[in-house]
């Protein structure tokens, strides 16, 4: 059932960008701070021998995603420091993720003043302080979504990723061998990329859909799996498919901004 879930929640998450990207990039920034907060609510995390490691993570994942929300959105908030550079600024404009960079840098901090706060005797210090910033780095990535609306691509290149996205993820739930159900996934994302690519209002070509849908289908299956292992042993809905959902939009999200810098190039 956890599977069917995260299968669901990232079909449905994806959708809901679709659709924002359509309105207002605001309202993409909605859908990406609720994508953020599932990967902040993820699972503590486990040794090797499976013991539960105590890890103040929830904050610092989620402002790290919150600030490349933030600057991805309004990169303009880079201008105005000494050294900064007018070329740089001028081309975040175009969508460049400029947020990732200062994302994690503030997530390293507040994981360590979380570390500092702790009053257990901070057993697991680096495994712990690690696995908050690798949180706060999925969650900033999931940014990439707004990246791509802002990019050359505009909405079409959310709507080809999107569609790519369901469709491999619904491909992957087939009980069926599952190197044989990925290879399935990567193809059936492959041709949704293609055909979306060819109908919406757009100087995509076939290629171009066929080449970032495999991608975004695979990373997105990739999501899935990673998350599910992730999770394994936890039964709170956060942890069993909030995560793994979440985690599938994460990974597909970097693939769509670096597709509609692409189509700038003629691809």
């Amino acid at each position: 059932m956890s599977r069917i879930g995260s299968t669901l929640l990232s079909v449905a998450l994806a959708g809901v960008i679709t659709l924002a990207a359509y309105t207002d990039p605001l309202f993409v920034a909605a859908a990406v701070l609720l994508t953020q907060v599932l990967i902040a609510l993820a699972p503590s995390a486990v040794d090797v021998s499976g013991r539960s490691i105590h890890s103040p993570h929830f904050i610092a994942a989620l402002s790290g995603g919150v600030v490349a929300t933030t600057v991805t959105l309004a990169p303009d908030l880079l201008t105005g420091a000494e050294g900064a550079s007018a070329e740089v600024v001028g081309v975040t404009d175009f969508g460049t993720l400029a947020g990732i960079l200062p994302a994690i840098t503030v997530s390293l901090f507040v994981a360590l003043i979380a570390q500092m706060l702790r009053s257990d005797g901070r057993s697991d210090l680096v495994p712990s302080t690690a696995y908050a910033v690798t949180l706060g780095v999925f969650a900033a990535l999931t940014a990439g979504w707004i990246g791509a609306v802002q990019s050359f691509g505009d909405a079409e290149v959310v709507a080809v990723g999107a569609a790519s996205l369901a469709t491999g993820l619904l491909v992957w739930l087939i009980p069926i061998d599952r190197w044989v159900c990925a290879s399935l996934s990567v193809i059936a994302g492959a041709g949704a990329g293609a055909v979306v690519a060819h109908q919406v209002d757009s100087p995509m070509t076939w290629l171009f859909g066929v080449t970032i849908g495999s991608a975004t289908a695979l990373f997105a299956v990739l999501g899935q799996v990673l998350g599910r292992a992730w999770a394994r042993g936890h039964m709170h809905p956060s942890a069993s498919w909030g995560f793994p959902g979440a985690l599938s939009i994460a990974l597909a999200a970097p693939l769509l901004f670096v597709g509609g810098q692409l189509i700038n190039a003629g691809f």
